[in-house]
């Protein structure tokens, strides 16, 4: 169809109100839909050709703009968009007919049609997977920090659905505590929602982690020899209390508290002793051979 006349496509005057148009498209939409078409024992190919027609002409008359364009320069203005088959290759004709009738199949099927005449145009119209949301999210140490295997957080997710809508959801993201620096992490089917029954995309958190723990050095000879009670000031000008276990490991979090009483945790890391007396090699001399 190198020149196609649309108002006859669809049996209406150029003089055509809006209203006329949808009546006339939604007439020839049932007659030459894939399941009624093939009941009534109309020719398969025409009614393919009739179904695809009459939706290019309705995509293009039904809006404003396309119409305007038509009315001024004809199909041939819309020739650099088709495809072989002499239609434009962003028309598919049952998602039209689907948002014609608000989302709805308007009482047809569009699966279980193997085998009928319009095998080979199901195939444009296979059902699609949605398509994924990609988002960033905070995670600190702290939150990590909890004894649960898991860091359970809880968003508000905002996705698409096939009707074109969005709905904001809560979306619960299971995080590990090992979970690394710019890991993505795929929570399956929490992307939008796919077209024609196809299934919904997957949801991609990139992690973003923050260390918001407070790292204390402290002497070697402190860390194995423990302390019942320790005061430290921390970056904030907080004053923290806390306890030092004896053989406290290099890395391990311990919980003190501040003065107003909020737990914090901190981190104490090994800083050994740039010189040592004779004795205190001494000392350590014995604790190894006693280890």
């Amino acid at each position: 169809m190198s020149s196609t006349d649309y108002y006859k496509s669809l049996g209406v005057s150029k003089s055509a109100s809006k209203s006329d148009i949808k009546k006339a498209y939604r007439k020839l939409a049932l007659k030459y839909h894939p399941d009624r078409a093939v009941k009534s024992g109309m020719d398969p190919k025409v009614a393919e050709e009739k179904f695809k027609e009459i939706s290019e002409a309705y995509s293009v008359l039904s809006d404003e703009t396309k119409r305007q364009q038509y009315d001024q320069f004809g199909s041939d203005y819309f020739s650099q968009f088709r495809g072989q088959s002499g239609f434009r290759t962003s028309v598919d004709p049952f998602e039209i007919f689907s948002q014609f009738f608000g989302g709805s199949s308007g009482g047809f099927s569009f699966q279980n049609m193997g085998g009928s005449p319009f095998s080979s145009f199901q195939r444009q119209t296979r059902a699609q997977k949605g398509s994924d949301i990609q988002i960033s999210f905070k995670v600190t140490s702290s939150d990590l920090s909890i004894n649960d295997s898991i860091l359970k957080k809880v968003i508000s997710l905002k996705r698409r659905f096939a009707d074109g809508s969005e709905k904001t959801e809560k979306i619960r993201i299971p995080i590990p505590k090992n979970v690394e620096d710019g890991k993505i992490l795929r929570i399956p089917k929490k992307g939008n929602q796919g077209k024609q029954g196809g299934p919904p995309g997957d949801l991609l958190v990139k992690i973003s982690l923050v260390d918001d723990i407070l790292t204390i050095p402290i002497s070697i000879f402190l860390a194995i020899r423990g302390s019942e009670s320790l005061s430290i000031k921390s970056p904030s000008g907080d004053s923290l209390r806390g306890r030092i276990p004896p053989n406290t490991r290099d890395g391990d979090l311990l919980n003190f508290i501040s003065d107003i009483g909020v737990n914090r945790k901190i981190r104490v890391v090994y800083r050994y002793p740039s010189q040592l007396s004779e004795e205190k090699i001494a000392l350590l001399n014995e604790l190894i051979e006693l280890n």
